[in-house]
């Protein structure tokens, strides 16, 4: 049977934020932690940087994302970074917004604090800009400081980090890995009815998929393993660094991907700072950089590169909730590190719940399964970096009850989980070829 849920079509899209700080980590106004970087920026790597993605894809359009420090810094560094910025929102429609708390506001402060912090954000934003933000570049955000950031104008927020588990200082495991409304109780939950927050929530980095089933890192694996330049170019050899963007790229960009989701995006995070530490490693680390969005300019040359809040407001126009989410997502592993050679991962991702199923050697077992139709609540105690939703089997593996089950089985056992597939995802070849397999 062919599905009901037929994706509206909006094609090939590559997101690109950035970030301008004081510190490594600013977790709140006066409470900085790790490096002060000023020394790392400067308005002429930003203009740098704003060029190279302008003569490698020309007409795209990039969000950059001010600190608390880099926004209220009146030095004559910070100053000039944001006189500059504001010729390059005239020029070229690019969006201006607000960093809180260094991507894990509500791990140092309250919601009401992080609440103020966006809002007098928004307006110095506004008043150093002479426009607006269309969006924020969170990291991780609570439900309500997204509900209270749609109150501002805010109507798009790269609110939570697809995977990320034992990295950094937040986890946020279990949500979809494409675009969603959120709900009112959990930033990771598809929001229903009136639980719905009207905001359009995104992921920070596209990751490899097979690789994202490790949890953390090591010398020899990154979870976050994709389209990081800090996973990749800084630390692999430049040649399994292409492979394995080429490789998470074509994986969302390619036709089938397309045709399947009405969708194939790409969003990665480059930091100023971090451009600042490629070129101090390699002098050439921004040029291959910018090789790679070449490649992909040339690979798809209908390939559009909106801002965050223009994406988002392009998705909304196809989508007035989140009933009609069909979202399935497949990639092979590139042979990097845990993007294991021989491995396919799927994921089947509604507002109902995301489905992972891996195939090799000629099985294929469930590795996650997420309900969200159980109540959800995100933790209220400062300092708690566990949000994620870890649902009957979560990827990572980190509980005894996380091993993987064969996917016949797990549908004999789930049969709601079974008419729910046929339903959404119908005749689908990649659904039928597990269903083979089972």
């Amino acid at each position: 049977m062919t599905s009901s849920f037929e994706p509206p079509a909006l094609g090939r899209r590559l997101t690109i934020n950035t970030v301008v700080r004081r510190h490594q980590i600013e977790a709140t106004r006066t409470r900085s932690l790790w490096d002060d970087e000023s020394e790392l920026h400067s308005a002429q790597l930003v203009e740098r940087f704003s060029r190279a993605v302008r003569e490698a894809i020309p007409g795209a359009r990039l969000t950059w994302a001010l600190s608390w420090g880099a926004l209220t810094d009146e030095s004559a560094r910070y100053r000039d970074i944001r006189r500059l910025l504001a010729e390059i929102v005239r020029e070229t429609g690019d969006d201006v917004t607000f960093v809180p708390g260094g991507f894990f506001a509500n791990l140092y402060g309250t919601r009401d604090e992080v609440a103020a912090d966006i809002s007098d954000a928004v307006g110095r934003v506004t008043d150093e800009m002479g426009v607006p933000p269309r969006s924020l570049v969170a990291g991780f955000l609570s439900a309500d400081n997204i509900a209270r950031a749609r109150e501002q104008g805010i109507r798009t927020v790269q609110g939570n980090i697809w995977s990320q588990f034992d990295i950094d200082l937040q986890d946020g495991d279990g949500s979809l890995a494409y675009p969603y409304y959120p709900s009112r109780h959990h930033f990771l939950v598809p929001g229903r009815g009136e639980d719905r927050v009207d905001a359009v929530q995104l992921d920070g980095w596209t990751v490899d998929l097979v690789a994202a089933r490790s949890a953390g890192m090591s010398s020899d694996y990154n979870s976050r393993l994709g389209l990081g330049p800090i996973e990749t170019l800084h630390r692999l050899p430049r040649a399994d660094a292409l492979r394995e963007l080429e490789a998470t790229s074509a994986a969302h960009l390619n036709d089938r991907n397309v045709e399947r989701n009405g969708l194939g995006w790409l969003t990665v995070n480059y930091e100023i700072s971090e451009v600042a530490r490629g070129l101090e490693t390699d002098a050439g680390m921004l040029d291959a950089w910018a090789g790679w969005l070449r490649w992909l300019a040339a690979e798809w040359p209908d390939l559009e590169v909106p801002t965050i809040g223009e994406f988002g407001e392009q998705w909304r126009g196809l989508h007035a909730d989140n009933e009609d989410l069909a979202y399935l997502l497949q990639q092979e592993g590139s042979g990097i590190q845990a993007s294991r050679a021989g491995e396919t991962v799927t994921w089947f991702m509604t507002a109902d719940f995301r489905l992972g199923v891996a195939e090799a050697e000629g099985r294929a077992e469930v590795f996650d399964f997420t309900a969200y139709t159980a109540e959800a609540r995100e933790p209220v105690e400062l300092g708690d970096r566990r949000w994620s939703l870890l649902g009957e089997l979560n990827q990572k593996r980190t509980r005894p009850q996380d091993e993987p089950v064969p996917f016949g089985r797990f549908l004999a056992t789930h049969q709601d989980v079974d008419a729910s597939l046929t339903e959404r995802y119908g005749s689908a070849p990649e659904l039928a070829r597990l269903r083979d397999l089972a």
